[in-house]
C-alpha cells in the first residue's frame, strides 16, 4: 500500500507538522509498551488459536449450504460484508435493519433455498438482531433447522440471545469480550462468516498480524506522514468533514466500514470530522462540483487500485469513439479519472491523500482495513478521546426502550 500526501495542507508551519509526528510517535511507543491494557485487545495474538478452533469447530455445518444469512448490525455486520464483497461472494444475505419491506424482500429470496444462519450481537441484547430473529424462529421454522444450521455469536453473558441459543439448542459461539463491534472484523465476529464461504480465515489473520507488526515496528511508522496530517486536519477548526472516494465499485462497504469505525471512535466531546461516503466516478457527476467550488472546509482520502483482476479493453473498429479512448482499458480510464480529481482537488487548495492498492483483492483490502484500524484510535488517543466507547449511542438506545416500555 503506497500514500500520497502531496499539497496535504498549504503553508503548513514545519513545527506544527513536527509537533504532530511526535505525538503519534509517543502513542504508537505506549502501544507497543502495553501502556493502553485491554484497549488495544484485537492486536492480541493470544486470541489467535482459540479463534481457529471455535471457527473450525462451526464451520463444517455450513460449507453445503446453498446461501447464507446473516443477521447483525454496525460492527456485527459491515467487516465481513466488505470482504466478502471484494472477494466476489455472492448468496449471502444481510438482515441489519428492522424495515418491514427491506426484511420481507430478503427473506423472500431465501424461502426454497439450504440456508445457514449466523446471528451476531456482541451485548446479546441488540433490537435489531433480537427483533429480525424472533421472526425468523416463527416464521420459519419448517424450513430451517436451528439446532443444525445456525449459529449464535455473543458474549457469555447473561443476555436475551444467550438464553434464546439455550432454549432452542442453537449453537453458541462466544464473542471476545474485550474487542468492540468495530473492531471485531478479525475476529471470530468478523472472520466466521468468511470462514464459511470458503475464505482462508488463517491467511486473513495472519496478514492483519503482519500489517500490525510491520506498522508499528520501532518508531517509523509506515503511515506517519498520513495519520500526523489527518491529526492536523482534525485540530483545525476550518476542517467540517472527511470525504473518502474508492474508485473501485467493490470497496463501497469497505467504505461503509471505515465510516463506521472513524464516526462511532472519533466524534466525542466536540471533535472529529463527518464522514462523507463517495464512489468515484460515480460521485464525480454528483458531488464534485461541490467539493472543487462549495466551502472550502473537507479534507479527502482517495483510493485507488492499481491492478483489477478483471477488465475490459475499449475497441473502436467502426471509429465511434473519440481517440483518447481507443485501445484503453477501462480500469485505466477510471485510475485517470482519479487522478485528474485528485490534482483539481489540490490545485483548488483541497487537502488530498491517495492511497495507492497493488491490486483489488482480498489480501489489498485486509492490508488496508488492519492499517486504518490502528490509524483511527492513534488518532483517537492523540486527541484525548476513547476509541473504543460510544457513549451518545448509548444514550439512544436507553431512550429507545424507555419508549418501548410506554406501548407494553
Amino acid at each position: 500500500m503506497l500514500l500520497s500526501f502531496k499539497g496535504w495542507i498549504k503553508n503548513q508551519k514545519e513545527n506544527k507538522g513536527l509537533n504532530s509526528r511526535i505525538k503519534v510517535k509517543s502513542i504508537i511507543k505506549k502501544i507497543l509498551l502495553f501502556k493502553y491494557g485491554e484497549d488495544f485487545s484485537f492486536l492480541d495474538k493470544k486470541y489467535n488459536n482459540n479463534l481457529f478452533k471455535k471457527i473450525t469447530k462451526h464451520k463444517k455445518r455450513f460449507l453445503k449450504k446453498k446461501c447464507l444469512l446473516i443477521i447483525g448490525t454496525g460492527g456485527s455486520s459491515l467487516g465481513s460484508k466488505a470482504l466478502l464483497e471484494i472477494a466476489g461472494i455472492e448468496d449471502v444475505y444481510y438482515l441489519e435493519n428492522i424495515d418491514p419491506v427491506y426484511i420481507n424482500k430478503i427473506l423472500r429470496k431465501i424461502k426454497k433455498t439450504s440456508i445457514g444462519v449466523i446471528v451476531i450481537s456482541k451485548s446479546g441484547e441488540t433490537i435489531e438482531t433480537l427483533s429480525i430473529f424472533s421472526i425468523l424462529i416463527k416464521k420459519y421454522n419448517k424450513i430451517i433447522n436451528f439446532e443444525k444450521d445456525c449459529v449464535i455469536i455473543t458474549e457469555k453473558k447473561d443476555s436475551t440471545l444467550l438464553s434464546i441459543a439455550n432454549k432452542y439448542r442453537i449453537n453458541h459461539i462466544e464473542h471476545e469480550k474485550n474487542i468492540g463491534g468495530r473492531y471485531s472484523c478479525f475476529s471470530t465476529a468478523g472472520l466466521f462468516p468468511l470462514a464459511v464461504k470458503g475464505l482462508n480465515e488463517r491467511n486473513i489473520k495472519f496478514l492483519a498480524n503482519k500489517v500490525y507488526d510491520e506498522t508499528l515496528k520501532t518508531n517509523k511508522f509506515k503511515t506517519i506522514n498520513s495519520t500526523s496530517g489527518l491529526l492536523e486536519a482534525l485540530q483545525n477548526s476550518k476542517c467540517k468533514g472527511h470525504v473518502v472516494c474508492a474508485y473501485h465499485e467493490s470497496m463501497y462497504n469497505l467504505v461503509l466500514w471505515y465510516r463506521q469505525l472513524w464516526a462511532e471512535s472519533l466524534g466525542k466531546k466536540n471533535n472529529g470530522l463527518h464522514f462523507i461516503h463517495a464512489s468515484g466516478a460515480v460521485d464525480q457527476h454528483s458531488q464534485l462540483q461541490m467539493w472543487l467550488d462549495g466551502p472550502n472546509d473537507l479534507i479527502f482520502t482517495i483510493i485507488i487500485p492499481k491492478k483489477r483482476k478483471t477488465d475490459f479493453i475499449i475497441k473502436d473498429e467502426q471509429s465511434n469513439l473519440p481517440k483518447y479512448l481507443k485501445d484503453k482499458n477501462m480500469g485505466d480510464i477510471l485510475n485517470i479519472m482519479a487522478k485528474a480529481t485528485a490534482e483539481e482537488l489540490r490545485k483548488a487548495g483541497r487537502p488530498v491523500r491517495i492511497i495507492y492498492l497493488e491490486n483489488d483483492n482480498i489480501n489489498s483490502a485486509v492490508e488496508l482495513m488492519a492499517t486504518l484500524m490502528l490509524e483511527v484510535p492513534i488518532l483517537c488517543k492523540a486527541i484525548n478521546v476513547n476509541p473504543f466507547d460510544q457513549p451518545a449511542v448509548e444514550k439512544v438506545k436507553l431512550r429507545t426502550k424507555k419508549l418501548l416500555n410506554k406501548y407494553v
